[in-house]
């Protein structure tokens, strides 16, 4: 907790608000993340590891924080009972087969593969679906707008006043707004597409929807992350140096079916550099992008998402997250997330401090300082504090000589977020280089890979074509319930002149009519049915397939 005090402590004053080229969407639901499994106590309990002496009254996996004498909100002593006042935390669950080295469990999927949409195995996926049209299954809208994701009763994280948080193919949908109003517009996409195909192609099967929609959702989903938001996260420097450029036509030969496709453990503290961007708010805008009040606070929508069943607001809450800018990249965090995280407000100081967790979960997934991975991604290894001076300002050094005795005890999410971004990026080079290198690995390690050339399972020439002019702002208008424009690239402010606001009619989008299933070919005046071959000249024999 007091590395969290010193160097996470988000400040009153300063550029903490300062305009970034960068809108605050981040879709935290389209890239792969690690996400840990904890231990769970007698009849699949959740341990209560609140105590300080938790791990040796409750259970030798509880990892509780101590509060420092000097927090400035939680206190030291529990007002009730008189003891030490610790924030929770649960270790990670181990993984491995043998005795050795502690591995975690990933609770998703390593793929780029939309598992946050379709789950990450086949129950999980079967629950989600109405095995009708190839739809998934959703909420009508109780206000004539479109569906909204279905919800559960039985979530013990629920705290809607309804009783009823949603649910989608993965346990965060519900966690604040932003990724609820996200997670909906992916399950719309899904069942837009799928309809779709439905309208070309009536004579297919529940199954044949819904696994082609599922493939086409999959690639708009890998083309967006590899194509709009990666570059804006390395730079482009770094997506040249780690191979990430996306073809802009043809196949990717670059699949390798023996490389290891595994979420590198360092990806689970790299990826939470997001936490630094988050705002303490959601900003809501309207039709004509004028703020609405209030905004939504995050610490009273956590697990909280009945305000979607306004009208109107997750058009609002998408308008504001692509209309107002984000935080800066740097080592502090919002006092929304590091005093009231997932808070009860019936309990007092009943809320987590993020930033404490990030770092405390490093430790308990046993990974190596800051200082070993700049030397691993071929940074000089600092002998001192000063030998940091080219990657981290000299007022951030300051506040890690306060906060670490040696500079070889800085932990990898401190001395990661605390780097200069990489030119034209938000990360610096050593979260750069943990993120470049997975990936790298989650393209080439994926035979599934939109791009890939497998003539088993590749999408025709025709059809990649048309994925590659998806993009976040066309898949916005396309599943909003009444947005008419947006800027050209979602991940970026509108500016009239770099990225002005168009009409959604003018974005490209993919045209689905190129999944139309043949059921013949015709050459001149022949017709050949599929898997038929026919002569058509002396000297040219013509094999129809389906792709032509």
């Amino acid at each position: 907790m007091f590395l969290s005090l010193i160097g996470h402590y988000y400040p009153l004053f300063g550029d903490g608000h300062k305009r970034t080229e960068t809108g605050e969407l981040r879709v935290d639901t389209l890239p792969v993340i690690r996400t840990q499994v904890e231990i769970r106590g007698f009849e699949d309990s959740i341990l209560d590891c609140r105590a300080c002496d938790s791990p040796q009254t409750v259970h030798p996996e509880c990892f509780p924080i101590k509060i420092p004498q000097n927090d400035p909100f939680f206190p030291p002593v529990n007002i009730s009972s008189g003891q030490p006042f610790c924030i929770p935390l649960t270790r990670s669950m181990p993984g491995q087969l043998t005795l050795g080295y502690r591995e975690q469990m990933n609770q998703v999927t390593a793929f780029v593969d939309a598992s946050h949409t379709y789950g990450s195995d086949k129950c999980e996926q079967q629950h989600l679906r109405t095995f009708k049209d190839g739809l998934l299954k959703a909420t009508p809208n109780p206000l004539r707008g479109k569906p909204l994701l279905p919800t559960e009763s039985e979530n013990h994280e629920c705290q809607a006043p309804s009783g009823r948080c949603f649910t989608g193919g993965d346990t965060r949908a519900s966690e604040q707004p932003g990724l609820a109003a996200l997670h909906t517009l992916l399950m719309r996409e899904h069942n837009r597409v799928s309809l779709k195909l439905k309208e070309m192609n009536p004579h297919w099967s529940d199954e044949q929807f819904f696994q082609n929609a599922r493939r086409i959702v999959t690639a708009v989903n890998q083309h967006i992350t590899y194509n709009e938001w990666l570059p804006r996260v390395l730079g482009w420097n770094a997506i040249n140096l780690y191979e990430l450029n996306l073809l802009p036509e043809g196949y990717y030969e670059g699949y390798d079916p023996y490389c290891n496709p595994t979420v590198l453990n360092e990806v689970g503290i790299a990826f939470r550099f997001g936490h630094s961007l988050l705002k303490p708010s959601l900003e809501r805008m309207d039709g004509i992008f004028a703020k609405r009040d209030p905004p939504v606070k995050l610490s009273e929508h956590f697990f909280n998402p009945d305000l979607l069943y306004q009208p109107g607001m997750l058009d609002e809450i998408i308008r504001g997250l692509t209309t107002v800018s984000m935080e800066t990249l740097d080592q502090f965090l919002t006092d929304e997330v590091t005093n009231h995280l997932f808070e009860d407000k019936k309990q007092p100081f009943s809320g987590l401090d993020l930033a404490s967790l990030n770092i405390q979960r490093g430790r308990d997934h046993g990974l190596q300082p800051y200082n070993e991975y700049r030397a691993l991604c071929n940074l000089t290894r600092a002998r001192n504090f000063d030998d940091l001076r080219r990657e981290i300002a000299t007022p951030v050094i300051e506040r890690l000589k306060r906060t670490y005795a040696h500079v070889d005890d800085v932990d990898l999410f401190s001395g990661g977020l605390s780097e200069t971004p990489l030119h034209g990026g938000l990360v610096g080079p050593t979260f750069g280089c943990i993120l470049g290198i997975q990936f790298r690995n989650l393209r080439k390690c994926d035979r599934f890979w939109y791009e890939n050339a497998d003539p088993l399972i590749r999408f025709t020439d025709p059809q990649l074509t048309e994925l590659r002019k998806v993009t976040l702002s066309k898949l916005l208008c396309d599943n909003c319930d009444a947005i008419g424009s947006e800027q050209r690239s979602a991940f970026d402010l509108p500016d009239p002149f770099l990225n002005p606001r168009v009409n959604c009619h003018d974005l490209p989008g993919v045209n689905l009519e190129l999944w139309k299933e043949r059921v013949s070919c015709s050459v001149g005046r022949t017709n050949i049915d599929i898997g038929a071959a026919e002569r058509i000249s002396p000297c040219v024999m013509c094999t129809c397939t389906k792709e032509g």
